[in-house]
């Protein structure tokens, strides 16, 4: 009796060791894999000397500080405008430039000083649902494919933290290049679903186009920049104001002097700028390097004067990216949907693109390309139509050209997976885009655009009613501005609206 008790007693204690394990290994049955926003540039602070009565936010820095920083180019402006001398002012701007973002550089192997650090993000609560997420940061300056490495260690947190097999994704802008490096270095096997978010999965052109000294400043394309960033403003009374204003110096020709001020500028300071700052410090950043589009890589390198000795290091982590990943970018995502994955991408397209370079008659979301973001989509140039004549690329059963006839989907990589939203600003979402959103993600299987009449391929942005409705046949700009006015009544969009019938009258 006493041995059996005994054996007994040894069988209770194991047991009693093993249950606390068996709870801790026990799966979470939610049904509701946690979601990861893998960020965007700039979603993790760089800060130089932390922790010292030096320290000093680098990115995003303080507004004050910059304005402190660059105060010496107003009095180096007047004395420019007296004298001409280009060499003077020169030397200002690049101390300012220098002071500001100096210390982002890299060194020859892209790595960063000691003395910079950006913060690292660890998982903490194990709270998940569709409609939260947990936020992966990044050192944007840093190599995608660290950084992808960086991101497989939080999803690995995030698994054991919420006691799921997979996570899902929402890449935003740069998170999408991230995540492209992750799929590079380990599959698609822990991610049961990726929505790309306007992501510069094949490159951006202001990247390529800066990157080869490509440089143009057009009135118009600055005026349409500054104009659709007016709707995003909380206030629409001071949206409308500054929308008047805006028009009003332009029937007085101020920007049309700018402009003309801002080509001698360009003309006379652009190479002493590029080759004592944007070559000493944007130049060693391989996070930049990623966004540079495969048809202007080659130039770029001997533009942006890579040394083969001094920055072996860098040139080799830029070249993995760009040939492994970008360049892959088809393999890749096909690879991920074929193993199970639901990949979403989302492109933004209508809107005025970064007005800095020659490529400014790209149709965007004003910082990415449709064409780059879409992966291949056939588009029209900004304010343009394809064409009567136009047929579909591709040649497939089902219609991918857009309703107002500005965008050709056949040619995507992933065609049945790639929606676009018209006017959509880059990476800014609403109510709407959470509705389409969540559909994705709390669906098992992969969705087309055909699945659902509410979201088609092709989507119009209505940032006041905050939704998301299908495009329509081409209007006229008239016909646009009362559609707006009828769906999006907002006191900037008829002030808009009347100064179209102004425009008409004066003609």
């Amino acid at each position: 009796m006493k041995k059996f008790t005994a054996v007994f007693m040894a069988v209770v204690i194991i047991a009693a060791a093993y249950i606390p394990s068996f709870a801790l290994n026990e799966k979470c049955q939610c049904g509701e894999p946690p979601v990861i926003y893998v960020a965007a540039l700039g979603s993790s602070p760089i800060t130089l000397d932390e922790g010292t009565e030096n320290e000093r936010v680098l990115f995003r820095p303080e507004t004050e500080y910059v304005l402190k920083e660059f105060l010496p180019l107003v009095p180096a402006a007047f004395r420019l405008l007296a004298t001409k001398d280009y060499d003077a002012f020169g030397d200002t701007l690049v101390g300012c430039v220098n002071s500001v973002f100096g210390e982002l550089a890299l060194d020859g192997n892209g790595n960063s000083s000691p003395r910079v650090t950006s913060k690292t993000f660890v998982p903490e609560s194990d709270e998940h649902s569709t409609d939260s997420s947990y936020y992966f940061g990044y050192d944007f300056r840093l190599d995608p494919v660290d950084n992808a490495r960086l991101l497989h260690t939080y999803v690995q947190q995030v698994k054991e933290l919420t006691k799921h097999d997979t996570v899902r994704f929402r890449a935003s802008s740069m998170g999408g290049v991230v995540t492209m490096a992750y799929f590079r270095l380990y599959g698609s096997s822990d991610i049961e679903t990726v929505i790309f978010q306007c992501c510069p999965l094949q490159g951006t052109a202001v990247a390529g186009e800066l990157f080869n000294g490509l440089v143009e400043i057009n009135k118009n394309a600055l005026l349409r920049y500054a104009e659709q960033a007016l709707p995003s403003l909380d206030s629409d009374p001071l949206a409308a104001l500054l929308y008047q204003v805006v028009e009003m110096l332009d029937c007085f020709g101020v920007w049309d002097s700018l402009v003309q001020i801002a080509d001698e500028l360009v003309l006379n300071l652009k190479d002493k700028v590029y080759e004592e700052s944007l070559i000493p410090i944007f130049a060693t950043l391989p996070g930049i390097w990623s966004f540079v589009p495969d048809e202007y890589y080659t130039t770029a390198k001997d533009y942006m004067k890579l040394d083969p000795s001094a920055q072996a290091g860098l040139i080799k982590k830029i070249d993995f990216y760009h040939y492994e990943v970008q360049a892959k970018a088809a393999q890749l995502l096909r690879s991920a949907q074929a193993d199970g994955t639901n990949i979403y991408i989302l492109a933004g397209y209508n809107m005025q693109r970064t007005p800095l370079v020659t490529a400014y008659k790209e149709t965007s979301d004003a910082t990415v390309d449709t064409k780059y973001a879409s992966c291949g989509a056939v588009c029209a140039p900004l304010g343009e139509q394809l064409g009567d004549g136009y047929t579909q690329a591709a040649f497939i059963e089902k219609n991918y050209i857009s309703p107002d006839r500005m965008i050709d989907a056949s040619t995507c990589i992933l065609p049945e997976s790639t929606w676009f939203v018209k006017d959509m600003l880059h990476s800014t979402i609403h109510d709407g885009h959470k509705k389409l959103y969540k559909i994705m993600l709390e669906s098992d299987e992969q969705l087309t655009v055909f699945d659902y009449e509410e979201y088609p391929q092709f989507l119009q942005n209505d940032t006041v009613n905050k939704t998301l409705t299908p495009v329509t046949a081409p209007k006229s700009e008239l016909e646009e501005s009362i559609y707006s006015v009828i769906y999006s009544t907002s006191l900037l969009n008829i002030v808009k609206l009347i100064n179209i019938f102004v425009k008409i009258f004066v003609r």
